[in-house]
């Protein structure tokens, strides 16, 4: 009976090291931030992309293209050892990125990309961007179906400081922006020396060469507008694109009209809570002329913010931070229009676009039944698209704020 009961533990403790050996292996806990961030993403996209797809890991716009080399590497990686999907050679992918002449570190149209996927026999796009979030990061990463442009997912991760991208953002030398800049900027700029190194063997008196330096002085100034007007000012968007500030564009009006022709909503780490006024609290305080269609956002914020820089004291009101705002070298925020806000819902929220609260966020339209009946201020609920009305005894009530601006197009 003894022996009988000792090959029982025997054999309790083999079934233990068995079940030990089959549990998931734990993260290591020296684990870098951005390498769990890769993992999380991979596991993601294992659950969203059909097996056995075919799929091309295109670009990671950052700051820095070592950056984006590593992540896109890691992701290759993970999909050549989990075996869900079929990957496109890193090689190939090279090949087309120098006919195209795109960087993995920039941003690709979602055109272009359909066309590289269909050329490379894919059906889906993998596309992302990562950014300084806070003191840490956010990685962000969509799945494009090659033939439909429907996003079958997108992936949002935050990060916490990472010494990894520290140290690769440290290794690029600067960003990958500037380095595509600089690369179309050189194309322009060669005449202007060849010009400076003849003159001085026709010169033969200081007389004659004086008027050349005048000359050689004025070419780099006729050349330095030309980046700025190659930016994204002109290029066409769609609604889901990433914007000129790194936020999404919502909505595009058809043309150029007034300056701008679309619509774009800040990034998700812009977004904030507040109130509409702190002070502003009865019915001859509301500003009354503010609209509700789309493409009056701006003009109600500037009417709002001067309302509430006579009272002063309203440093945290919605509008007065918007107008603080700055988010990648772009300062003309405002906060939308009902219209516009509605907009955001139908074309984000619902999509699953823009990481929205699901909570009340606050319009610049004001609402009023007649000088008797009631005021307030328009806002929407981001969890089903209703809308409402806050009174005006009630605009110190913290709601989400998410800034949008305008953006020009052809």
């Amino acid at each position: 009976m003894k022996k009988i009961n000792h090959i029982m533990v025997i054999f309790i403790i083999a079934l233990a090291a068995i079940a030990g050996g089959c549990a998931s292996a734990p993260a290591a806990s020296g684990a870098d931030e951005l390498d769990l961030a890769v993992r999380d993403t991979s596991n993601y996209l294992n659950s969203s992309i059909p097996a056995g797809s075919t799929i091309v890991i295109l670009n990671i716009q950052s700051d820095s293209i070592d950056l984006s080399d590593y992540i896109i590497d890691e992701l290759i990686a993970n999909v050549v050892n989990d075996r869900i999907f079929t990957v496109v050679d890193r090689q190939r992918l090279d090949e087309i990125r120098a006919e195209q002449n795109f960087q993995y570190s920039g941003e690709v149209d979602d055109n272009l990309a359909q066309e590289i996927g269909r050329f490379l026999g894919a059906q889906t796009i993998v596309s992302g961007a990562i950014g300084r979030l806070g003191a840490g990061y956010r990685l962000r990463v969509r799945a494009l179906n090659v033939q439909t442009a429907q996003v079958q997912g997108q992936f949002n991760r935050n990060l916490s400081a990472s010494p990894l991208v520290a140290d690769l953002l440290g290794s690029s030398g600067g960003t990958a922006t500037a380095a595509s800049n600089t690369s179309s900027t050189v194309r322009t700029t060669p005449p202007a020396p060849s010009q400076t190194t003849s003159t001085p063997q026709t010169t033969t008196t200081p007389t004659q060469t004086a008027p050349v330096p005048t000359q050689t002085v004025q070419a780099p100034a006729q050349t330095t507008p030309a980046p700025v007007q190659t930016t994204p000012a002109v290029r066409t968007y769609r609604v889901g694109d990433t914007g000129p500030a790194g936020g999404i564009i919502f909505y595009d009006k058809g043309n150029n009209s007034g300056g701008w022709r679309y619509l774009e909503a800040a990034p998700y780490g812009a977004e904030f809570q507040a109130p509409w006024s702190v002070r502003l609290r009865g019915v001859l305080n509301m500003v009354g002329n503010t609209q509700n269609s789309i493409g009056s956002g701006r003009q109600n914020t500037r009417l709002i913010a001067e309302l509430l820089n006579r009272t002063g004291g309203e440093w945290e009101s919605a509008v007065i931070k918007i107008n603080e705002l700055e988010i990648n070298g772009f300062s003309d925020w405002f906060l939308p229009s009902l219209g516009e806000l509605d907009l955001m819902y139908g074309n984000l929220k619902r999509r699953n676009l823009g990481d929205f609260m699901d909570g009340w966020y606050w319009s610049s339209t004001e609402y009023s039944q007649g000088p008797d009946l009631s005021w307030g201020v328009n806002i929407q609920n981001f969890y089903d698209g209703s809308i409402s009305v806050v009174s005006v005894s009630s605009r110190a009530t913290n709601h989400y704020v998410r800034p949008i601006r305008q953006v020009a197009g052809p």
